[in-house]
């Protein structure tokens, strides 16, 4: 989505606003809360109190200086066992089980006064606090009876099915045709970057070791060992959501194993991929060695840049043979690469019961010649890789299901040590919601 579009449709909104605010003549406390990337998510059981449940009977506004104006929100179904409803109807009578989503940029001051826009007939008040700071600001969802005011202009995130590319205004993304792995990725001049595509693909690379019957059995896959068939997309004001099946082929003794479904949630300036990993007890009895890389292959046509991570925050130039030294063992959870083509922090969550037992986010960085392993053709090209490595897997203790998470997340400036803190704060510590209703 190009910028100007992006802004008109912003114009068009606040414009929207005007024309259905009532003026709010008791100003209440201002909005302190500054996360810029950060989605709100309210389970829909939190809005119990309102009798109807049609979504379509639904908007949500902010206030600024006294007047209301509509913000994007979007209603997502969630079935019994959990899982996003995806290539359906954007209008439905939600229950328990759901979500509504917006932006936490886009919340306001808080409104004192009972103003509200002719034709309602329930208010509820939602306070999107930050948990390390207190900071606070506040949303408000409507409810009418009959027919809404019209819904605010702006759309955050497209997806794009026939070309498999997510985009937003801030980035766009491509995927790999029946594989899970990314062959473009832009940030737009909106955000900072100049629309080049920044990478030739990510990869994976794993090699876990079993001792069965005294005997060592190495396995080895890739991204292209990764074998994915979209269940569907689910575009939003607010979000694209795609669901895809997915499975590893480790050949022919474990077939199409492991698998299950995978989610990634594209947000105007962020896209996030929730997983959840089991490992059953044989092979925690069995695994001897484990090793995993997953990497950005950068395309050698947007060097220089550079790179920084919670391991080495000095800052490392790529596309520069100087010889600096590279910590690779320390554990860390983001990184982050900036140059003219733009800057994106890469973040990468595991869980904590992992860290006491030792395993490492270790750091991945390859800066010169030399191919990837298995292909010869590319052998003498220039090679620009970085990500990440998991250390001391075999420490792992128990045989369950754990939760890992990664993120993308399009900083809108050049890096500056420090400007990790805010993103980060989004996945280290989520807003918290408050609803009460008001009228």
């Amino acid at each position: 989505m190009a910028w100007s579009r992006g802004a008109a449709h912003l114009t068009a909104a606040m414009l929207l606003g005007h024309a259905v605010a009532c003026r709010a003549d008791a100003a209440g406390p201002a909005k302190t809360l500054t996360r810029l990337h950060d989605p709100v998510v309210v389970s829909t059981a939190e809005l119990a109190s309102v009798a109807d449940h049609s979504t379509a009977s639904f908007r949500l506004y902010r206030v600024d200086k006294g007047q209301l104006f509509p913000i994007p929100l979007q209603f997502d179904a969630r079935d019994d066992h959990g899982d996003v409803v995806v290539d359906d109807t954007d209008e439905f009578l939600f229950d328990d089980n759901d979500e509504l989503v917006f932006m936490a940029k886009d919340t306001g001051d808080r409104a004192l006064a009972d103003h509200w826009p002719g034709g309602c007939d329930s208010v509820l008040e939602i306070a999107v606090v930050d948990p390390l700071h207190g900071e606070q600001g506040w949303a408000y969802l409507v409810h009418f009876p009959g027919a809404p005011p019209p819904p605010a202009a702006e759309h955050y995130v497209s997806f794009d099915r026939a070309a498999n590319q997510a985009r937003s205004s801030f980035y766009e993304v491509d995927y790999a045709r029946a594989r899970n792995f990314y062959t473009g990725m832009r940030v737009t001049h909106a955000a900072g970057g100049n629309d080049t595509n920044l990478i030739r693909q990510t990869r994976m690379r794993g090699s876990p070791t079993l001792s069965l019957l005294f005997k060592d059995f190495t396995f080895e896959f890739t991204e292209q060992s990764s074998i994915v068939a979209i269940d569907g997309v689910r575009v939003g004001p607010v979000r694209a959501v795609r669901r895809v099946r997915l499975s590893i082929d480790l050949g022919p003794l474990f077939p199409d194993l492991p698998n299950g479904t995978v989610y990634t949630y594209h947000y105007f300036s962020s896209y996030v991929t929730p997983a959840r990993i089991g490992f059953p007890w044989i092979v925690l009895k069995t695994l001897h060695a484990f090793q995993f890389e997953d990497v950005i292959d950068f395309d050698p046509r947007v060097m220089p840049m550079t790179y920084w991570d919670g391991a080495n925050r000095e800052g490392l130039a790529l596309a520069v043979q100087n010889g600096e030294r590279v910590e690779t063992g320390a554990d860390h959870d983001w990184w982050v690469h900036s140059g003219e083509a733009g800057t994106i922090l890469h973040a990468f969550m595991i869980p904590e019961q992992w860290r006491q037992w030792g395993i490492a986010r270790g750091t991945v960085l390859k800066n010169g010649r030399g191919g990837t392993d298995g292909d010869s053709r590319r052998f003498e090209e220039p090679l620009y890789e970085a990500g990440y490595s998991l250390l001391h897997m075999t420490n792992l203790r128990e045989a369950r299901t754990y939760d890992l998470l990664q993120a993308d997340i399009v900083l809108p400036r050049p890096y500056r040590p420090g400007d990790e803190t805010e993103p980060m704060a989004m996945l280290r510590a989520p807003l918290r919601t408050e609803v009460r209703r008001l009228r």
